[in-house]
């Protein structure tokens, strides 16, 4: 029986062994530099991240509300998913590069709507909503070439400056409002409302998605 050299031994216990040192001072570096969740948590909750928080949602309640002014939508369900994750270590390549931030905070805006006219003539409208000076509404009758131009077809295609306007179609409508994971706050208005109710009582659902805000973040001294 061939005994293993003492040399080939050696260097495969030293090279545990400094795995098992890379791995330990992988922790403790992420333990230094990330921030924990209960400090996140207070950040978020602070006046600075609160201000921010209400002055992003109420412009982004103030653009879904113009749908409903200007075109013939009526807005029937809002979702508003608020996300505040914290700094944690993160990787270049092969080193580990410090987070930039203590803690950021995102805010999404989904609405849902119906119409009392036709497909063909909501889409219509809101074309010509779009169409004014100054308008809210990015879709317009005029295609730039910076954006899919808003005409009937499958949900999801329609995008013009980040909204994201699709409806139902036989055969395909719109889902549920995804299920809401690690999310620091949900808004859902009104409370028990459901796309399938929605649809139901009044008919093909518009739904509009607004471009994520990145409202708050605390950036780590370097």
């Amino acid at each position: 029986m061939r005994r293993r050299p003492t040399r080939t031994v050696f260097l495969r216990g030293a090279g545990k062994a400094l795995l098992l040192v890379h791995l330990v001072r992988e922790k403790v570096l992420s333990l230094v530099v990330s921030t924990s969740r209960g400090k996140a948590h207070r950040l978020c909750s602070g006046a600075a991240a609160r201000q921010a928080r209400h002055a992003s949602e109420a412009g982004l309640r103030e653009i879904a509300g113009a749908y409903q002014e200007m075109t013939p939508l009526t807005l029937r369900l809002l979702v508003i998913d608020d996300h505040c994750v914290p700094g944690t270590l993160d990787r270049d390549l092969f080193a580990p590069r410090r987070p930039a931030y203590k803690v950021r905070c995102r805010i999404r805006l989904t609405a849902y709507y119906t119409s009392s006219l036709p497909p063909s003539d909501t889409i219509d409208a809101i074309l010509t909503a779009g169409d004014r000076p100054l308008s809210p509404i990015p879709f317009t009758h005029g295609h730039d070439g910076t954006g899919t131009e808003l005409v009937p077809g499958p949900p999801g295609d329609r995008v013009r400056a980040g909204h994201v306007l699709d409806w139902d179609h036989p055969g395909r409508t719109l889902p549920e409002p995804e299920e809401a994971h690690r999310v620091y706050r949900r808004v859902h208005e009104p409370p028990h409302a459901t796309v399938a109710g929605v649809r139901h009582q009044h008919g093909v659902v518009y739904r509009l998605t607004l471009p994520a805000d990145d409202y708050y973040r605390v950036p780590r001294r370097p």
